[in-house]
């Protein structure tokens, strides 16, 4: 009994932390869109390749003709194919002769001159180790690109970490999402768990991985999905007796204060994690329960 109740808490609240993930994910893409946060970031990856002291070659890089054709008119792309950044690379420091195709004498003839000291000694180590093959070269050059945006990569991730934890403390502390307090209602009210729980299994079952993960939920969206799924008390209320009433005691205070920080830190995680997870409670749950047939045939001997 115990172990069914305390997995129904787990379940119910891991449903909260998915509807409030998915919000929280809209947010960040709000806010992504709104800064360009993906172009900047790549911008500063392309930067750290190619920037030594006051040579700079990102600025020259993103006007050529085919890395501006891989974003809107006026707007840079938040998005670079390897074989692009080697193909613009190259036309930038070893131009092709008209007269002439380009050759890996000619491109290392030309790559010697680069000012850039970090660049030159990049490019010159690439070519070298070619063997005379200029395939091999803008092959080298393009996987230089893919492990440098393997990094940007994770720079993005902290950044839209941090930006995920921010916004899910303002949605946290807006709709009062404070995990101790739904935890306590979920715990007492036996008739609230089994309507959280059928509700879960009904969402997991309806919504694919991809179709979960890629929702983006306003806030009054976020509080409509909330009150759909039967939820425990969310919002705040003046009603003096009403749970959801911000705390008058000093004690109290510092537990809605954990409450929703517990909340912010479960909505770093992601909705895929959420979902995943309560699948996964939702499985362990039905194997859990012996079918109710065998119990009605065992009854009938």
């Amino acid at each position: 009994m115990f172990g069914s109740q305390a997995l129904e808490v787990v379940i119910g609240l891991t449903l909260i932390y998915l509807v409030l993930s998915i919000g929280c994910s809209g947010i960040k893409e709000v806010i992504a869109a709104l800064f360009a946060l993906r172009a900047k970031t790549l911008e500063k990856g392309v930067r750290s390749m190619l920037k030594n002291g006051a040579n700079d070659y990102t600025a020259q890089l993103f006007a050529h003709p085919l890395i501006q054709a891989t974003a809107p008119e006026g707007q840079k792309p938040s998005y670079i194919s390897a074989r692009m950044f080697a193909a613009a690379l190259l036309d930038i420091v070893a131009p092709a002769d008209a007269t002439q195709p380009r050759t890996i004498q000619s491109l290392r003839a030309s790559v010697a001159q680069i000012p850039n000291a970090k660049l030159r000694a990049t490019l010159l180590n690439m070519i070298d180790s070619a063997n005379s093959d200029i395939d091999a070269a803008r092959l080298k050059i393009e996987h230089w690109f893919d492990d440098t945006m393997a990094r940007v990569t994770g720079w993005y991730k902290r950044m839209a970490q941090k930006i995920i934890f921010v916004a899910g403390l303002m949605l946290c502390a807006a709709v009062n999402a404070d995990t101790l307090m739904i935890v306590k209602e979920l715990w007492s009210d036996q008739a609230l768990r089994s309507a959280v729980v059928a509700q879960a299994g009904q969402k997991a079952q309806a919504t694919s991985a991809a179709e979960s993960t890629s929702q983006t939920l306003s806030l009054q969206e976020v509080a409509g999905e909330i009150r759909d799924v039967n939820a425990p008390p969310i919002g705040w209320s003046r009603n003096s007796k009403d749970i959801r009433l911000w705390p008058d005691t000093a004690g109290g205070q510092a537990l809605k204060v954990l409450g929703i920080l517990l909340s912010s830190f479960a909505i770093v995680m992601g909705a895929p994690f959420w979902f995943d997870m309560l699948n996964k409670l939702i499985n362990l749950r039905l194997t859990g329960n012996p079918p109710a047939v065998r119990g009605v045939e065992a009854s009938s001997k």
